[in-house]
């Protein structure tokens, strides 16, 4: 570092006199000039601002239909609290509905299942998987594509209290994801989507998951944690009633 000293008049440093150059807007148009100061990047609206927050919630795209206890579907925005869903453990009451934004951290992936159902839900989203462990062992647990978004909601405690961490999905190989009639082999396709696209949720009583477009996806995650046995589809049959429904159309 230098010396700077100043006696009557300039500064100088280092016993160099030192020189301030400014300019006068008012000069430079005298001269035909003119200067603009231009930021290094626009500045943010701010619902931008408001819509890159990281959002509390994984949630589906409005329209996916979710699988109701008696076998109908029903678009997810219109599920209400109090209904009944299926769901890996079999009927469950929805104790309450949740609806967010998709923000900027987050994708949109499609997922295609059986005939037309194709689900659109948020990157982070869990899915039930089925993977080999490091001793080559088949085992079942929760899969997210965003896992860092994931990671960032058991963070803060909002109904991902995983025991344990999700698998990291392949998002260019497919995976082997729970579908209601057993597994399926899934490759995703990802959508850019507005960060201010309306999501949705569904809380459940008792229970960790629901069924939307024949998938099971992640309800929340309290005392239980998953279903107990392996996943071989649903239990009551509907299920394969309502593959062969999609798959053969109907005559007429």
């Amino acid at each position: 570092m230098g010396i700077i000293t100043r006696h009557e008049g300039p500064v100088y440093i280092d016993g160099e006199q030192s020189y301030l150059l400014t300019r006068s807007s008012e000069a430079d148009a005298r001269d035909g000039w003119s200067i603009y100061q231009r930021p290094y990047r626009p500045g943010n609206p701010q619902d931008l601002l408001r819509d890159a927050c990281t959002q509390e919630t994984t949630c589906l795209l409005a329209g996916n239909r979710v699988g109701m206890a008696d076998g109908s579907l029903k678009p997810i925005e219109l599920v209400r609290a109090g209904e009944m869903v299926m769901t890996m453990s079999g009927p469950k009451r929805v104790e309450k509905t949740e609806t967010t934004t998709l923000g900027l951290t987050r994708r949109v992936i499609e997922l295609r299942g059986l005939g037309d159902q194709v689900l659109f839900l948020s990157s982070d989203h869990p899915l039930w998987v089925a993977r080999k462990d490091p001793a080559g062992q088949r085992k079942e647990w929760w899969g997210t594509y965003n896992i860092h978004h994931t990671m960032a909601e058991m963070n803060q405690g909002t109904g991902l209290e995983f025991r344990e961490l999700p698998f990291i999905l392949h998002y260019d190989l497919p995976e082997q994801v729970a579908h209601e009639s057993g597994w399926v082999h899934v490759r995703p396709v990802f959508h850019d989507l507005p960060a201010s696209t309306q999501l949705h949720n569904i809380i459940v009583e008792n229970g960790f998951s629901f069924i939307a477009e024949g998938f099971p996806v992640l309800s929340h995650v309290r005392d239980q944690q998953g279903p107990a046995a392996p996943w071989r589809g649903l239990d009551n049959g509907v299920s394969v009633t309502m593959a062969m429904e999609r798959l053969v159309p109907a005559e007429g």
